[in-house]
């Protein structure tokens, strides 16, 4: 959690107000999405179930409607007193049945099957003896071991039977008298199979099945259509009988018939059922989906248009970090960002005011400190005087007081450098072996000297100044205390990378490191080598200073470190 807070918080402010908007706005979208997802696709599971209900309901409707329309047509023909009378009578001869049959009977019917095409066959079996004619009348001795036959008999209910196998669908019931209640015979009617279950293929839908039962659970009727990718689905009569997959595989939907008794079972796979109505829900989904990126990408905009400034102003100080005082942003805005924006504007200008002062007093303090140290002594008196005393020696003979005299001049002249800084290190050199002519000729050659400066960089730029006063530390405080053995001091000059590198050692007495610190430091009652250290820092930068190593006994080591220049 602390990572993720930390992660939050180093984050640009931009993807801070996306992230925020994302967690506040499209995460609750999404959720109240996937909610509304689940609700819609049960209600609309509910409502193609209810759709399905009542289509079957409808059907089944239909079809007893048709049932009813037959079993009027029945009670009609079984209970008209011309029709009993023309079959219960008692013919004196063939020619007088026939006629009867001819001109009564057969009208009938025969009117009766042309304003119901879908009935097939009318037929009377009478108990009389009688000739079968055609098929509207035959002896009762033909039906007498049919199976139905011994169901209706003593009845005078209308019953349905249905074969499968043959197609057939027919109703049947005994035709009474009403003067004596005698059976006159067995009506038979036959209806046409396909147009009674007609209602039960003209579904709007290509993946479904339906099945039929009677009141003994016998499958009466079946009938299925699904695409040629949905084949597999379909379910013969013992799998559903048996149950296998009604539960989580199938919606079934059944009905049952009032007339008669039978039951009608719909089924439905329901990946089939969601595939109707997942181009509802996919329609609301690409809706939703679109809704929220097209939020995201105006969240984006509108971030990035609000964090511009600060994002410019972000890069502006960036570029101030690095040193330049250039600014490039600006804002008119009255809001908190374009107050921050001109309040930046307004500090620079402050900064680099500030930074001129500073800047130019410095390049004032620095003249004067370098003109200081080299107008300590009138340059023309001083040659003029040397010169004087060099001539005066020559006079004399004494040729150790001329040759001193002529290194004091080269010394000056070149220290002094015609008021100039900067020198080549060749000519730095050179007024250093002046110097070190001078403290030898003073000191009776009493101590070496060692100089090993390398070739290369003899004509490269450097503050004139630096050597002599090292030297002169090195000899006022190293050899000039030491009480045993020779002293030396060695000068080494060699070039590092992009840096030249001096190095002033002696094996004089050595001092602490309290001691040798303490040097460079304002608490320094020295003036030469703390003078060379701020001169260096002036003019090259503060991270070049002298860096000073040394050990009782064993000497110390001044070392310079400069950058090339031409």
């Amino acid at each position: 959690m602390k990572r993720m807070i930390k992660f939050f918080r180093n984050m640009k402010f931009r993807y801070k107000l996306i992230t925020t908007y994302i967690l506040l706005g499209v995460i609750p979208m999404t959720i109240m999405g996937l909610v509304w997802y689940n609700q819609t696709r049960t209600i609309l599971m509910k409502q193609e179930k209810s759709s399905i209900e009542n289509y079957l309901t409808q059907a089944v409707s239909n079809m007893d409607n048709q049932l009813r329309i037959y079993n009027n047509l029945s009670d009609y023909i079984a209970f008209n007193q011309q029709i009993s009378h023309v079959v219960s009578h008692e013919y004196d001869s063939y020619y007088d049945m026939y006629n009867q049959f001819s001109n009564v009977l057969d009208p009938m019917l025969a009117s009766l099957k042309y304003f119901h095409s879908d009935i097939n066959q009318i037929t009377i079996y009478t108990k009389n003896n009688v000739v079968k004619h055609n098929t509207t009348l035959a002896p009762i001795t033909e039906i007498e071991n049919e199976d139905w036959y011994k169901i209706i008999k003593g009845n005078n209910d209308i019953h349905w039977f249905v074969s499968q196998d043959e197609k057939k669908v027919f109703c049947v019931r005994n035709i009474p008298t009403l003067e004596n209640n005698y059976e006159v015979g067995v009506l038979y009617v036959q209806v046409d199979y396909e147009k009674l279950f007609e209602s039960f293929k003209q579904m709007n839908d290509s993946n479904y099945g339906i099945f039929i039962m009677d009141e003994l659970g016998d499958n009466i009727f079946n009938f299925d259509q699904f695409e040629d990718l949905n084949k597999s689905r379909k379910m013969t009569f013992d799998e559903f009988n048996k149950g296998i997959g009604k539960e989580n595989i199938y919606t079934i939907v059944t009905a049952h018939s009032v007339n008669n008794n039978w039951t009608v079972s719909l089924y439905k796979p329901q990946k089939l059922i969601y595939e109707s109505t997942n181009f509802m829900i996919t329609g609301n989904v690409i809706a939703i989906m679109l809704l929220i990126v097209f939020s995201i990408i105006i969240t984006s905009v509108l971030s990035k248009v609000m964090v511009s400034g600060l994002e410019k102003l972000r890069a502006n100080m960036e570029e101030v970090e690095k040193g330049n005082m250039e600014i490039t942003v600006k804002s008119n805005n009255e809001d908190e960002v374009g107050a921050l924006i001109r309040g930046f504007e307004k500090m620079i200008i402050q900064i680099k005011a500030l930074i001129e002062d500073v800047y130019e007093s410095r390049l004032i303090q620095k003249d004067y400190e370098m003109k200081a140290l080299q107008a300590q002594i009138n340059p023309h008196f001083l040659y003029n005087s040397l010169s004087l005393i060099n001539w005066m020696a020559l006079e004399t003979d004494q040729e150790d007081i001329s040759k001193i005299t002529l290194s004091l001049s080269t010394f000056y002249r070149t220290a002094l450098n015609k008021g100039k800084n900067i020198l080549r290190v060749r000519d730095e050199i050179k007024n250093m072996r002046s110097y070190l002519d001078i403290q030898l000729m003073m000191h009776d050659y009493e101590f070496d000297v060692d100089v090993q400066v390398e070739e290369d960089i003899l004509d490269y730029n450097i503050l004139n100044l630096i050597l002599q006063p090292l030297i002169e530390n090195a000899i006022n405080h190293g050899i000039d205390l030491k009480t045993n053995g020779r002293g030396c001091i060695k000068i080494i000059g060699e070039k590092q990378n992009d840096e030249i590198v001096l190095i002033v050692s002696d094996n004089g007495v050595g001092m602490s490191n309290e001691q040798a610190e303490s040097i460079l430091t304002n608490k320094s009652n020295g003036y030469g080598v703390k003078n060379v250290n701020e001169r260096i820092k002036l003019y090259y930068g503060e991270q070049y200073q002298l860096k000073i190593e040394s050990e009782i006994g064993i000497g110390t080591k001044v070392k310079v470190t400069i950058p090339i220049r031409k």
